[in-house]
């Protein structure tokens, strides 16, 4: 599915909202999230600056070093301020400082899939890694269905045509660390499976699939796309309607997933010790950003998630925000072009708008519900929404609090059932019978609103009545509060 919104997900994760104020050692400053908030603005402002200065990429790693240092002294704000964004600047330059000299030739070897195989008009794409570089590429006839059978982390012997980069998607590919495209003509029947970690990915993805067989093709795309975000076998028409009702996020794969697997698992890790509870959850973070293909959005949840547990046993909570900020200035640092990712800025801020707003909207629409967070996530996500798709579905603060509970079982219960129904066949009709009630309820859901959604000036104006409606009741709570005290 689109990755629109693709994360007002992280504005309902149960990990986000587990610890409150931090408790750390005091030096010249306290670790508070105003703080940390602003050295993550920094961060991400002076990386998107640091393209400009492409010179400074080889200090990279000095800087980031010394930033890390400075962090751990707790040096005063101001310092770190500095450092932060001359860090962010020297990420930014590396990002783009990448010598590629392409032109069009033939080429040939074995080639890793970095991306699961997408059939599109007639043929597959898929993004190919050769010789160290990657390629979207292209396929169609024999070449096409062979690659077609294959998943990421596999690889394959191909021969093709590398060419640069061109079109109107140039830099959105780049972001995504592509160098160029590759015209597939010959693909091997053989195929290496990859390390163990990614052969078993893949064998549990196959074995969901495998449970729910008896389910209709368009309904276990959508199971597949709300379990662990594999969207590409949705249809034109499902995507298109999901994301005009505003409910597209639910088949990003993101925080929500990490919430509901952490509290699948929740169980068993309270039986264990706490550096064995750390060191389980942790590993089952990482098994999931590896089953999910480690998009953006689930590589902030998953660094939210694994912060929150290692907090956790080191007795030092920190509050949503906090974790958050620091999540974001971690993986800029690592990898920068993340700062370009839409779906990255949708996670985040989807995320701070459920850390800074949920609450006070919670108080302001008389409840901590659905609605609340909906709107603190649309508001977190209204800047790029707007810049990158022109408008935000209106219809999405009715889709999403019918939509995001039945979704959400699905979420918590499909991956163990549809598992348990490939290992025991007879299963597979029952448990996919089960399954297709919320699933199709979840569609249903999109269709309507699809179908209701209002567009353009009718729109605008519907979003200028939630905000007026806001605004009353916040002045009448603002009021209340007041008399009371």
């Amino acid at each position: 599915m689109t990755k629109r919104d693709d994360d007002e997900d992280g504005a309902r994760e149960l990990t986000s909202s587990s610890y409150v104020a931090s408790s750390g050692r005091k030096r010249h400053f306290v670790l508070s999230s105003s703080r940390t908030a602003v050295l993550a603005c920094c961060v991400w402002i002076c990386t998107l600056v640091g393209e400009s200065y492409p010179s400074l990429a080889r200090l990279r790693w000095v800087v980031v070093l010394l930033l890390v240092w400075m962090f751990l002294r707790r040096v005063r704000l101001l310092a770190l301020v500095g450092i932060s964004c001359m860090a962010g600047i020297v990420g930014g330059a590396s990002a783009w400082n990448v010598p590629v000299t392409l032109s069009t030739t033939e080429c040939s070897g074995v080639a890793v899939l970095r991306s699961d195989p997408q059939p599109q008009f007639s043929g597959t794409r898929v993004v190919l890694e050769l010789d160290g570089q990657r390629y979207i590429a292209q396929s169609y006839g024999g070449p096409s269905r062979r690659l077609a059978q294959r998943s990421a982390g596999e690889s394959v012997v191909i021969r093709g045509t590398c060419s640069p980069l061109q079109g109107n998607f140039v830099r959105a590919d780049q972001v995504r660390h592509i160098v160029g495209r590759l015209s597939v003509e010959y693909v091997s029947e053989s195929f290496g499976e990859g390390n163990a970690v990614l052969r078993a990915a893949n064998r549990m993805r196959t074995s969901m699939n495998d449970g729910v067989a008896p389910m209709s093709h368009d309904t276990r795309s959508l199971f597949m796309g709300l379990v662990v975000g594999d969207d590409r076998l949705q249809p034109r028409d499902m995507v298109q309607r999901f994301r005009n009702s505003g409910l597209s996020h639910l088949c990003a794969a993101s925080g929500q997933n990490v919430a509901y697997l952490l509290a699948l698992a929740s169980p068993v890790l309270k039986r264990r010790s706490p550096r064995m509870r750390w060191l389980i959850t942790l590993c089952i973070i990482g098994w999931f950003v590896v089953l999910t293909r480690g998009e953006p959005s689930v590589l902030r949840a998953g660094w939210m998630a694994a912060a929150v547990a290692t907090n956790a046993l080191r007795r030092t909570p920190m509050n949503a925000r906090t974790v958050l900020s620091l999540s974001v200035v971690c993986l800029l640092l690592i990898d920068p072009m993340l700062a370009w990712s839409i779906g990255f800025a949708l996670s985040v801020g989807a995320t701070a708008g459920l850390a800074w707003l949920s609450a006070p909207f919670g108080r302001i629409v008389g409840g901590r519900g659905v609605l609340a967070s909906t709107l603190a996530a649309q508001v977190g996500t209204v800047p790029v929404s707007l810049a990158v798709f022109g408008s935000v579905p209106v219809v999405s603060l009715v889709t999403n609090p019918l939509a995001l509970p039945v979704a959400g079982a699905v979420m918590t219960v499909g991956l163990p059932l549809s598992l348990l129904a490939s290992t025991l066949s007879p299963l597979q009709g029952v448990v996919s019978a089960g399954l297709s009630v919320p699933v199709v309820w979840v569609d249903t859901v999109a269709r309507l609103g699809s179908a209701l959604s209002p567009h353009g000036a009718l729109n605008t104006a519907l979003w200028a009545v939630v905000v007026m409606w806001v605004a009353l009741r916040w002045n009448r709570v603002h009021r209340l509060t007041s008399v009371a005290g």
